[in-house]
């Protein structure tokens, strides 16, 4: 028991600050999230909290995505492992069976969090991203970045393509939660 305690803190209960921690705690009990809502809260975590799989996500994952794909395969991120061990020096020692079983754990994380389905192809779920998500979204990536920008790193995990996101964050409805300020193509984002 205290080794699986010990792999969540590691791998999912890792924080920039209080703001950060309480942000998603707050989220994760609050009954307003459905259970979707609250895995695509947990998802953002782990984007923050553990670097390899916000590198694989933003890198292999979101790519296919954007890119209009519909399925991706474990060898896609067993591939991606494979690149970093060769060309980053350090990272990665790993045996070709441990870069083979995390590309096929990758994907399972990826299924219990509701954005993978299938066997041995896995077609990509786009989540459902509701108004009250979307403010949770925008105020976890100023909670774990000072980037208050569409350069913000963890933008791309928003599932909406810049124009869209930009559209949603200009919404009446969401006048109450922040201010956007355009100037040119450079959006400001400051929360109220």
């Amino acid at each position: 028991m205290k080794r699986f305690v010990s792999a969540i803190e590691s791998c999912i209960l890792k924080f920039r600050n209080d703001t950060h921690k309480k942000l998603f705690f707050n989220a994760i009990a609050d009954k307003a999230f459905s259970v979707q809502e609250r895995l695509v809260i947990l998802f953002w975590q782990l984007t923050y909290s553990n670097f390899l799989f916000f590198r694989i996500t933003a890198e292999v994952f979101l790519k296919a995505v954007y890119s209009g794909r519909v399925t991706i395969m474990a060898e896609e991120i067993t591939s991606f492992l494979r690149f970093i061990k060769e060309t980053e020096e350090g990272e990665l020692d790993w045996s070709e069976d441990t870069i083979k079983i995390s590309g096929s754990k990758y994907l399972t994380i990826m299924k219990k969090l509701g954005l993978a389905d299938g066997a041995i192809k896995e077609s990509m779920v786009h989540p459902v991203i509701t108004n009250n998500l979307f403010v949770y979204f925008i105020h976890f990536i100023q909670a774990v970045s000072d980037d208050k920008t569409l350069h913000n790193p963890f933008i791309i995990f928003s599932f909406n393509e810049e124009q869209n996101l930009i559209s949603r964050l200009k919404r009446i409805e969401n006048i109450s939660y922040w201010d956007v300020s355009q100037i040119g193509n450079e959006i400001t984002i400051d929360l109220k």
